[in-house]
């Protein structure tokens, strides 16, 4: 049986845009500084771009 596991706590995401306009959805420890985000930081982070939204639009 799977362990289970209290979460530490909640993790803070923002919102980020990349110098293409990119947007990408980071945890905020993942990043030195949000407003300079690196290529290397960037991916610890999701893409919106590229992430399946199901039921937006359509």
């Amino acid at each position: 049986m799977a362990e289970v596991t209290e979460p530490k706590g909640r993790t803070q995401f923002v919102w980020v845009k990349d110098k293409a306009g990119n947007e990408f959805v980071c945890p905020i420890d993942a990043l030195k500084d949000p407003k300079k985000a690196t290529e290397a930081e960037l991916k610890n982070c999701v893409d919106d771009a590229t992430s399946p939204q199901p039921f937006a639009g359509g």
